[in-house]
């Protein structure tokens, strides 16, 4: 006979261990990928054909356009070379702070197409630069 407590140690283990491939809807933890149909993982069938967010592969393995591939350092400079010389803050940003950021956000240009997560950086890049009084 097992003694109650090491079975209800073994449930609260299992029901601890089942958390992060639990049917979220996408409320996945860092580094988990929201799968076609609302669960978290990060095997293919969470972060390949169809992930929402996360670390999504791409169909095929495909892992298509990375924040670091399209803000490329030449990019980057470029819109900071449209800052006023009024900006104090102009020597503070660099690609490496805001890659360090991103990295913070893994849900960030990470779903859908590349297509998609390319939009999705160049709409955060309007609107950072439509805040800052550029046009």
């Amino acid at each position: 006979m097992i003694p109650t407590a090491v079975l209800a140690l073994g449930l609260a283990f299992l029901i601890c261990a089942g958390r992060p491939t639990a049917a979220q809807d996408c409320g996945c933890q860092p580094g988990f990928c929201c799968s076609k149909f609302g669960y978290c993982g990060k095997t293919s069938d969470y972060c390949g054909e169809g992930c929402k967010s996360g670390p999504c592969w791409g169909s095929g393995g495909d892992h298509g356009a990375s924040v670091a591939s399209v803000v490329t350092e030449s990019f980057f400079n470029g819109i900071k070379s449209h800052a006023g010389s009024w900006c104090e803050g102009i020597g503070f940003y660099t690609r490496s702070a805001f890659l360090k950021a991103v990295a913070a956000y893994p849900g960030f240009a990470h779903g859908g197409s590349e297509v998609e997560r390319k939009r999705e950086i160049a709409a955060f890049f309007a609107h950072v630069t439509h805040e800052t009084g550029r046009k």
